[in-house]
């Protein structure tokens, strides 16, 4: 060669790894890039949601407020079998269970005959959606618009008769209706308290608006009723208990009255009443404290004999509390209930083998085994209550017995018709006291309230709880953003191409000659012809810019011979070459164009018009100029329109290596140079063939074409990796075919797009 190799300029300065910092500028400009997707899956996902909110079928909401009372209303001064509930935060968590229990959604679904609604068998979320969002465009007339726009069509008439088509037959699921219907209820129905009042709001979610306030109505009502069951229940069991012992104490008074009488009538006696001696008086005393002692003892083993009956058949803790008189039980007969009310609550949720239900069903049985030993000591004071009272009896007993040893046999009659007096009048004051009590808790039990009141009815809302449709359709507005701008953000990242000459230089570090405008083809005009047409276009003005970058590195490096070469083909190469050589020819400078692909030539398909050489002889070609058949000169051929001249072949060589290697071709490079300024040699695709890195020998610089936003990145670095490899100097990248307007609307800056200085 006749000129040295210039050394391969400088990589530009590095840029920023992805991720170190953030380019707000860059972001928006994405954004706007990919405008039309984010907007399209906002507007299809906004759709969605709204279709889907017609889809889904509506529940709704209504709530009944319940008020636990504070300040109990006395009708009486008695005491009640059941005191009032005392409110506490404990208290009013049992009360919530209680409302949301089995026992009260059984009691709801037996006092409105609730039954199980029959299940369609497409009934499913989707299927159920899809069919009655199909009814409803029918029913609204939608469909019909659309049909008769599009005219008669068997098709349109089968669409509109499957949209219309009414739901499956209902098939009614093989279970416990009763049981099915408490498990609905319970999964509908909530309780709750806010924790700065006494009131409990209990809800209910149901298909229909009637539906969820009768629902709802039902479960507060049925909670009022539980309260007053429970209290009359008791109270009634306590009634009972003193019915049996009223009747018993009445057989005492009868049987200690006819015992009186009947000793009065043996022994003649009128009066018993009568007073007598000091010994007299003293067996009258006597007896008045043998009565009360017999009274004491008949009261003693009257509660010990209930105690024992309560103890040998476990029954209604509430009342043996209330019997034995023992706080102790009603205690513990509290914490029993309250515990049997969390394991019901718990048991619909866990397993028996929970860890929490075994620790209740544990602190169940703790509290059951204290119930047990609290009443068997209560029946063991009971036992020592009786015998000390007996005790008593017995030595009063004695003394009087001794008293009446000193008495005629009148007197004595006379003791003991006085001491059966006292007896029946002691057995008549204890019969009088639980007539009294039992008569007591019988009007009790009619007066018996619950501890609650509501205080809001549920009435029925007019619209549905869900679906809301306005959220749905901000719920698929959002995703659809982010969704738009999540695959915008992907395809940024995965984009096949290269959009932007300084994203070129920063992933190759080669300098960035120009962009080169996309030429559409119109009729037989190529953009070698709209380069004569359009002198002030965008299109020569991109060409002049490579000119000028070309000239700036042959003035200060000697490059004479410059190589155009790509990565793949079809990237615009041999138009670049053409139109370049063709602008300079135009602008008087003595410059050759050489086709290096001995492979598949496309230059003279390029070139408009047919070629003229400077001799009068036949057309030579380059490889004739190569095997030495033809001389230099013979084989150049000149363009009308512009005088550029250029070495072509029309013929295809299988193995051109062999020529481009020897010494042949430095000859011809060696010749032009004698001739021309400048020798610009349209190259093969470096992935393609090796002939560019052989053909590069001979070239001062080289310029690798690139075409826009089509050739994979991947493949743009491999070529420049081979070219370095090679010990290609690559002086600069030319983007190719860009598309102003696709890429303004990109969002990357392009000022010769609708630039005033250019006539395109």
């Amino acid at each position: 060669m006749l000129s040295s190799p210039i050394s391969e300029p400088a990589p530009p300065s590095a840029r920023p790894a992805k991720g170190d910092e953030i380019d707000l500028g860059a972001i928006m400009a994405a954004i706007k890039r990919r405008r039309g997707t984010i907007l399209g899956l906002a507007v299809a996902c906004t759709a969605i949601g709204i279709g889907a909110s017609y889809a889904v079928k509506p529940t709704y909401w209504s709530e009944a407020v319940v008020s636990l009372n504070v300040r109990g209303a006395a009708v009486t001064d008695n005491p009640s079998v059941i005191a009032d509930l005392k409110v506490d935060n404990s208290i009013i968590r049992g009360e919530i269970d209680i409302v949301t229990s089995r026992t009260a959604a059984g009691r709801v679904v037996d006092a409105l005959g609730l039954k199980p609604e029959p299940v369609a068998e497409d009934n499913g979320l989707i299927a159920g959606g899809l069919r009655r969002m199909g009814q409803a465009v029918v029913s609204s007339g939608l469909f019909d618009r659309v049909a008769g726009l599009i005219g008669p069509n068997e098709t349109m008439d089968k669409l509109r008769r499957g949209l219309a088509e009414p739901p499956a037959a209902p098939v009614v699921v093989a279970q416990d209706p009763r049981e099915q219907m408490i498990n609905t209820l319970l999964n509908n129905v909530s309780a709750a308290n806010d924790g700065r009042s006494y009131s409990i709001r209990i809800g209910y979610n149901a298909t229909t608006s009637e539906q969820a306030a009768t629902i709802a109505n039902a479960f507060a009502n049925e909670y009022l009723k539980m309260q007053r069951d429970e209290k009359v229940r008791e109270t009634v069991n306590a009634n009972e208990w003193l019915k049996r012992q009223v009747q018993v104490l009445r057989e005492d008074v009868l049987a200690a009255e006819t015992r009186v009488q009947k000793l009065q009538e043996t022994a003649g006696l009128t009066d018993a009443t009568r007073g007598g001696s000091a010994a007299s008086q003293q067996m009258a005393s006597l007896n008045v404290q043998l009565v009360a002692a017999r009274a004491a003892v008949t009261q003693a083993e009257a509660k010990l004999r209930s105690g024992q009956d309560m103890a040998r058949t476990r029954g209604g803790i509430d009342s043996a509390a209330a019997v034995l008189e023992s706080p102790m039980l009603q205690l513990l007969a509290r914490d029993q209930t309250e515990i049997k009310r969390k394991m019901a609550d718990l048991s619909s949720q866990y397993g028996d083998r929970h860890p929490t239900i075994i620790g209740l069903k544990s602190e169940l049985a703790s509290v059951d085994q204290r119930i047990k030993v609290e009443m068997d000591r209560t029946v063991q004071a009971l036992t020592n209550d009786v015998a000390v009272a007996r005790a008593s009896e017995q030595s009063l007993q004695t003394r009087l017995r001794q008293l009446e040893s000193n008495y005629a046999d009148g007197a004595k009659i006379e003791i003991q018709v006085r001491q059966f007096q006292r007896e029946a009048d002691a057995a008549r004051e204890l019969y009088q006291s639980f007539l009294q009590r039992m008569k007591e808790t019988g009007a009790q039990a009619e007066l018996a309230r619950p501890d609650a009141r509501i205080i809001s009815d549920a009435v029925e809302s007019p619209f549905p709880a869900f679906p809301n449709r306005k959220l749905f359709a901000v719920i698929g507005l959002v995703m659809g953003l982010f969704l738009g701008l999540f695959i915008a953000f992907v395809a940024e990242n995965i984009q096949r191409g290269f959009n932007d000459l300084d994203d070129l230089e920063g992933e190759t570090g080669i300098p960035g000659f120009g962009s080169i405008p996309l030429v559409r083809r119109r009729g037989k005009r190529s953009p070698v012809d709209y380069l004569l047409e359009k002198p002030i276009s965008a299109y020569s003005e991109s060409l002049r810019t490579v000119q000028s970058l070309i000239h700036s590195v042959s003035q200060s490096r000697t490059a004479r011979v410059i190589l155009v070469t790509s990565a793949v083909a079809s990237e615009g190469k041999s138009t670049f070459c053409v139109s370049l050589t063709r602008q300079l020819a135009l602008g008087h400078q003595k410059v050759l164009l050489i086709d290096g692909d001995l492979r598949r030539s496309r230059l003279l398909e390029v070139l408009p018009g047919k070629p003229v050489a400077d001799q009068a002889e036949a057309p030579a070609d380059l490889i004739e100029v190569l095997e030495g058949k033809r001389e230099f000169g013979d084989a150049i051929h000149v363009d009308e329109a512009t005088g550029l001249h250029y070495l072509a072949t029309s013929r295809h060589e299988q193995n051109p290596q062999r020529l481009l290697m020897g010494r042949s071709m430095q000859n011809v490079i060696t010749q032009a140079l004698r001739h021309y300024d400048l020798v610009v040699i349209d190259a093969p695709p470096v992935m393609a063939v090796s002939d560019a890195l052989v053909l590069a020998r001979y070239a001062d610089a080289s310029l690798l074409m690139v075409r826009w936003n089509k050739t994979s990145r991947k493949l743009v670095l491999d070529a420049v990796k081979r070219l370095r490899v090679s010990g290609v100097k690559v002086s600069g990248a030319v983007m190719t075919m860009v598309d102003q307007k696709k890429k303004a609307k990109s969002g990357y800056e392009d000022y010769s797009y609708r630039n005033p200085y250019y006539a395109d």
